[in-house]
């Protein structure tokens, strides 16, 4: 619900900050549980195949786009937004509970560029005015107040008012990007700093209120983020991560930044982002996985427990929620789901509604010192959520990555059954010792072919330590 949570609702949960999620997603859900979901198709314009959801309030409007063309669905009903004169796209991004949109409008047919735009009442109104017309603007969020945060060439993070639009600065690097805005007006979102890495410069998650942007920092050995969205709380959630210089792979953790402090959020990945964040502190955002037709999955965080939303949904469905991108306060998610053939979706979730949640496992990561002599055990844990009645089979084999087997570890394949009732088990490779000096190497163990469950996430990232020096 990124930009469009109410100032009533907001001092309703203030009030009742101590309750469950009982009753804001069923009454039967228990506590530290997702609830099951429906999985509405909002459909698309005409022979349009492909279509996203960005954000729902909490009347359960939601906007995206369907092809090139800015959307408002309500009720069963897709409205097209229109574009700034005679251009041919528009993407909508956000919304408030008064049903005024944001989001970018291209100027010409072809587009050479692209205006952040306001749509209210049946009007747009063109937030950026003076950018040239082969550069780019976005609205990414408005509140209840009609403040607007947007960016322009995603370098110049602004806050628009009542035709005045303020840059918001930078944490030293010479750019910022934001991407939410709460009613207090509040921005959050990305900017470079001056710290340079092996990578060059990397951005930080940033707080931006009274003129005064706060650098909100990293988890621990972390080189990159940004926030991604704010509740009425003021709790933000976003993202922190690294890319290894050598491998060029991404390691990156949702958080949750409350009070002052940033946590790691507990989702099954080694590449995970944050959506978004509802008044009672339930997180959407995707993560990088095995199984089905696209390589990310949508998950919800839902009173310390994290669950990958394709096992939350009815299996016959034909869709695989790629991108969860919002969700509003009844615990309605807007997201981006895949078909068979490619196609991407907008889709409208619902709690409560949808068929019993599927067992679903997942591999963790490990790391372990190489030692001089000998051989080591390297245990990857599996976990199983929520505990089955029934077995659950699943394939494993270890995988090259720096670390090469034969050399640094020995090749391990099998399948392992997991009894009914258990939520954890482990399987195991042999690492090799040496006396070489030699960087830290990693290799994998990855998933497949599972019986009783699906695949929440199919790789595990082995990490061998050098303890030569």
């Amino acid at each position: 619900m990124r930009g469009s949570r109410s100032s009533t609702v907001l001092l309703a949960r203030v009030a009742a900050v101590a309750l469950t999620l009982v009753a804001a997603l069923g009454s039967d859900t228990p506590r530290g549980a997702a609830p099951p979901y429906s999985v509405l198709d909002l459909g698309t314009f005409g022979s349009v195949q492909s279509a996203e959801a960005f954000d729902v309030n909490d009347a359960g409007q939601v906007v995206g786009r369907a092809g090139n063309r800015a959307f408002l669905w309500q009720d069963g009903t897709k409205t097209d937004l229109g574009t700034l004169g005679t251009a041919s796209a528009a993407w909508a991004f956000a919304l408030n509970e008064a049903g005024k949109v944001v989001g970018h409008s291209a100027l010409t047919t072809p587009p050479s560029g692209f205006h952040a735009v306001l749509w209210s009442n049946g009007t747009i109104t063109d937030l950026t005015p003076d950018v040239a017309a082969n550069q780019s603007a976005v609205g990414t969020a408005i509140n209840e107040a009609g403040q607007v945060a947007g960016n322009i060439n995603y370098a110049t993070a602004f806050l628009w008012q009542n035709g005045v639009r303020t840059p918001l600065g930078h944490l030293g690097g010479g750019s910022s990007a934001a991407s939410d805005i709460s009613d207090s007006g509040v921005v959050v979102g990305a900017s470079y700093t001056d710290d340079p890495t092996p990578l060059g410069l990397m951005q930080h998650p940033f707080m931006w209120q009274n003129g005064v942007m706060t650098d909100l920092g990293l988890l621990p050995g972390d080189e990159d983020g940004g926030a991604a969205a704010i509740n009425g709380a003021g709790q933000i959630v976003g993202s922190s991560g690294r890319t290894d210089p050598d491998t060029y792979e991404s390691f990156y953790k949702a958080f949750l930044y409350s009070n002052g402090v940033m946590t790691a959020l507990p989702v099954p990945s080694s590449e995970a982002y944050a959506g978004d964040i509802n008044d009672s502190g339930v997180v959407v955002g995707s993560m990088r996985t095995g199984g089905g037709v696209s390589k990310y999955h949508g998950w919800v965080y839902v009173d310390g427990v994290v669950t990958n939303l394709n096992t939350l949904i009815q299996s016959g469905s034909g869709l695989h929620i790629a991108f969860a991108n919002a969700i509003n306060n009844a615990g309605q998610i807007a997201a981006t789901a895949f078909d068979a053939q490619g196609h991407y979706h907008a889709v409208l979730l619902t709690p409560g509604q949808g068929a019993p949640p599927t067992p679903s496992v997942s591999i963790g990561d490990v790391t372990i010192f190489e030692g001089n002599t000998g051989t080591w055990n390297a245990g990857f844990l599996l976990t199983i959520s929520p505990m089955t009645s029934s077995p659950v089979t699943v394939s494993y084999s270890t995988a090259n990555g720096t670390a090469l087997a034969g050399s640094d570890f020995n090749a391990a394949s099998g399948t392992v059954t997991i009894p009914a009732g258990r939520t954890t088990w482990a399987v195991y490779a042999t690492v090799r010792s040496d006396r070489k000096k030699e960087p830290d190497e990693v290799f994998y163990m990855n998933l497949s072919n599972a019986s009783g469950a699906t695949i929440a996430d199919s790789r595990g990232v082995g990490t061998i330590r050098n303890d030569d020096r």
